[in-house]
């Protein structure tokens, strides 16, 4: 590898990071005023506790924080260190995503990429396919978080959420219609870039997804779980909706392993821990798999076959 990519792909990745510090500090804003119906898009960002607007200089994502060293200006009360964390989480999120999906070839992603590339990541850029997929996912993992925080906070995020999510893995969709269906793609048609599926196929999968949700959905309301069933349900169906029924049944074990554990530690440690929801345990579960997606096994598509109206 060359100076110039080395420093291109260094820029690439601060630049991803920066991207997702402001799409962090923008989910604080989701996260606090979505659930009590606040306006988002046309108010000014101000202090929780004293109510005055926020200096736009106060306001750059992490650094804003630091400056003030965790105090308003003017009522000088602290605040809370949630808000940097969130950002500084999304923008790790943003950037190491960026760099294993994108510049590692996508490396944990069910299809083998490498021989599909030259050497060099920046020979396809901004052309590959690969560039939509950690779009695609990089929203998934904005959306899930946000369900995750509303639930800690014990709260309950609007449908909208869950649509706005789902009409944005739509337009995508139409960009590359393999976004949501890589390991079916993997597992029945090979190389991903000598068939890519098509939209028909890639909404009737999405679909498939969905409705798989909504089973799971129904199997959850049989059990009593902490928090806001609600966000869970939507965390589900965006599961379901962006990676289809087989990542959805994944990371559905996963997270109820997780809670099973959670209860009987609760249940008979000596100790009460912290509970986490449904949606915090899916969102876990969704990074485990996805740094983990290309050593899963595959599974019999032939099903999936018949209801796609492609084949």
């Amino acid at each position: 590898m060359d100076i110039l990519t080395i420093l291109a792909t260094f820029l690439f990745l601060v630049f991803a990071f920066g991207y997702g510090a402001c799409f962090g500090s923008f989910l604080n804003v989701v996260v606090w005023r979505l659930p009590s119906k606040m306006p988002i898009m046309l108010a000014r960002s101000h202090c929780p506790k004293c109510r005055q607007d926020i200096w736009g200089s106060d306001n750059i994502p992490i650094f804003g924080w630091l400056r003030l060293r965790g105090k308003c200006r003017f009522c000088q009360l602290p605040i809370s260190a949630r808000y940097p964390l969130v950002e500084t989480g999304v923008a790790l999120l943003f950037a190491v995503l960026f760099a294993l999906i994108v510049i590692a070839h996508g490396v944990t992603l069910p299809t083998d990429w490498m021989h599909q590339h030259r050497i060099s990541w920046l020979s396809e850029f901004p052309g590959c396919p690969l560039l939509v997929v950690w779009g695609d996912q990089v929203v998934l993992g904005y959306f899930l978080l946000a369900l995750a925080l509303v639930d800690e906070d014990r709260q309950q995020m609007p449908y909208r959420w869950l649509i706005l999510g789902l009409v944005v893995h739509l337009g995508l969709l139409l960009i590359e219609p393999s976004v949501g269906m890589m390991d079916y793609l993997s597992a029945t048609a090979g190389d991903l870039a000598e068939n890519r599926g098509n939209l028909p196929d890639a909404a009737c999968f999405s679909g498939v997804g969905i409705v798989c949700g909504f089973a799971v959905a129904l199997l959850t309301m049989l059990f009593r779980l902490p928090h806001q069933l609600r966000n869970g349900i939507q965390s589900l169906l965006l599961l379901g909706g962006f990676l289809g029924p087989a990542v959805l049944v994944w990371c559905s074990l996963i997270g109820f392993s997780s809670l099973i554990c959670q209860w009987i530690l609760g249940r008979f440690g000596k100790k009460q821990g912290v509970r986490t929801g449904l949606s915090a345990q899916l969102f876990l579960a969704w990074l485990l798999v996805l740094m983990t997606w290309r050593w899963w096994p595959e599974g019999n598509w032939l099903w999936m076959q018949e209801l796609l109206p492609g084949k």
